[in-house]
């Protein structure tokens, strides 16, 4: 089922549609899940006091959220000179993480977004599939949210599925057909659920089960 998003564009604009999802789900308490922050840094010049980061009125319109690709377009329209160069000290955890209801389970997961036929293994980052692999280990929910710009499509991407085709496959990436074929498309939500990709993990896990174990690799070619 295709979907359509609603003031989103591509990549920034997906975590944007992805945001708002998650917005929806807790209110309406399915779910509690947010975009991590990256620990980090700002570097400051030699002699300059160590205040808080301070920017001038961007014209936001008051909004107390706002997307970081945004903030750095609206910046650059106001010519923000005087940033302080933020040094980013670990990403070895995935985008989104929470807990879905009702049973407070851990989810965690990477979004990605092509334009492509396919995902290319080059697209997702070695330390994050170890961090999902160790987690979905322990019981949580773990993968990437996937989607293919060109077909307007969502699919989750379980970690499991995605070691098995790496260990067995000499294929470098993860074909269109492959999800279309094996996995669950997330459906078109209601209201503010724009996509509902929780739906679309509990109907792959009772078709092979929470880890994964009736996922049969050898029908997935």
């Amino acid at each position: 089922m295709t979907y359509k998003r609603r003031g989103a564009v591509t990549g920034s604009g997906f975590q944007e549609a992805i945001n708002r999802v998650n917005d929806a789900y807790e209110r309406t308490g399915r779910a509690c899940i947010t975009r991590k922050a990256i620990p980090g840094k700002y570097l400051v010049d030699k002699g300059e006091q160590r205040k808080g980061l301070s920017l001038p009125d961007l014209g936001t319109g008051g909004t107390s959220r706002i997307d970081s690709s945004d903030l750095a377009r609206l910046a650059k329209a106001q010519k923000v000179t005087d940033w302080r160069r933020f040094v980013p000290e670990s990403k070895a955890e995935p985008d989104y993480g929470g807990v879905v209801s009702p049973d407070g389970r851990a989810i965690f997961f990477d979004a990605k977004t092509t334009r492509r036929e396919a995902l290319d293994f080059d697209n997702l980052h070695a330390h994050q599939i170890s961090y999902l692999e160790r987690t979905s280990r322990l019981g949580a929910i773990a993968g990437f949210l996937v989607e293919f710009n060109k077909y307007k499509q969502i699919f989750f991407l379980p970690v499991q599925v995605l070691l098995k085709w790496r260990e067995e496959s000499t294929r470098k990436s993860l074909p269109y057909k492959f999800f279309t074929s094996h996995l669950v498309p997330a459906p078109s939500g209601k209201g503010l659920i724009i996509f509902d990709y929780l739906s679309a993990i509990e109907q792959q896990e009772d078709r092979y089960q929470r880890d994964f174990q009736k996922f049969d690799l050898n029908t997935a070619r």
